[in-house]
């Protein structure tokens, strides 16, 4: 930072010159855990609002669970669950071959 300022580089250019490189590959792989976390969050959407108020608060896990189980439709369940799949499959192997360029 101390050369940056030195020649000149104003908060904006250190941060976007300096920090901004070294904390890209952590943001990256934080965000990619982060939504596949989320994608197959159950738990807290089920405990807290199971749905919520005229299913404005359902993820893709838990219309699947709502639609097979509860609502007896094991096939729209199951296409539900289907399609996350590719969805996990494509972030997954986004994030492994990061991850693998990175070593």
């Amino acid at each position: 930072y101390e050369a940056a300022t030195v020649d000149g580089a104003n908060a904006i250019q250190r941060f976007r010159a300096i920090t901004l490189p070294h904390i890209t590959p952590i943001l990256i792989v934080s965000t990619l855990f982060s939504f596949v976390r989320t994608l197959g969050d159950f738990q807290i959407v089920w405990i807290l609002t199971k749905g919520g108020p005229i299913n404005s608060t359902h993820l893709i896990a838990t219309l699947a669970f709502r639609s097979a189980i509860q609502g007896a439709d094991l096939a729209k369940g199951s296409a539900i669950a289907a399609f996350l799949f590719p969805f996990l499959v494509l972030i997954i192997a986004l994030q492994l071959r990061y991850l693998r360029r990175e070593d």
